[in-house]
């Protein structure tokens, strides 16, 4: 009973509202609608969703993708990626309700527990390393399942914020495994390192593909 009782008092109630509404307008600030799906409002996001995305999307070699990472903003992505076979990898449990119909509840490095080797034509790794992925050792795991879980001449996207209090060590000039990916030329943004205009945190997208096995 009292359980019950701590459910259903009154001020507990308006609180979660509160914050619930809080929130909401808290996405509203830092949102922008598109029909009736809010995204993040970020310049680096214009850059992901309008010229990243669709190119994956109109090539039909491109069908398996992970991306790495959900949160309320990555929920419209399940609409884009719709025609593909789409994944989605999550280490908070509660956020995966902003996830694909395959999603994961686990860390980056635990990916081979879940999915098969040369799985993935696309890796999407944005926005997680320097937030969640801090250390070398992580990130070496990290990109080590990538590595693992992506097919030859499968793609990885690498978006990060390249200023200091983001960057845990060089992620680019020291990563090892990192350096076992070759170079990627991105047609849409005619390089294989971008970095997004008129974003304070320097955010940057670099492209990688794994080579054939030699």
């Amino acid at each position: 009973m009292a359980q019950a009782k701590a459910i259903w008092n009154p001020s507990v109630l308006v609180r979660k509202l509160v914050g619930r509404i809080k929130y909401f307008f808290y996405q509203l600030s830092v949102g922008r609608f598109r029909g009736f799906d809010l995204y993040l409002n970020s310049p680096d996001r214009l850059v992901l969703e309008d010229r990243i995305i669709p190119y994956f999307i109109s090539h039909s070699e491109y069908q398996k993708i992970l991306f790495v990472g959900c949160d309320w903003y990555t929920k419209p992505y399940r609409k884009l990626f719709k025609n593909k076979e789409y994944w989605t990898i999550e280490i908070e449990e509660w956020k995966k309700r902003y996830g694909s119909k395959n999603h994961i509840v686990d860390s980056l490095q635990n990916l081979e527990l879940h999915i098969q080797s040369h799985y993935f034509d696309v890796i999407i790794h944005n926005g997680v390393f320097g937030h969640g992925i801090n250390t070398k050792k992580d990130t070496e795991e990290s990109f080590d399942q990538c590595f693992q879980a992506l097919r030859e001449g499968g793609i990885l996207v690498f978006g990060w914020n390249n200023v200091p209090q983001y960057t845990p060590f060089p992620v680019t000039t020291e990563c090892e495994n990192l350096k076992r990916f070759d170079p990627y030329f991105f047609q849409p943004l005619s390089t294989a390192e971008y970095l997004t205009p008129n974003t304070e945190t320097k955010h940057t997208f670099h492209f990688y593909k794994k080579p054939a096995a030699k």
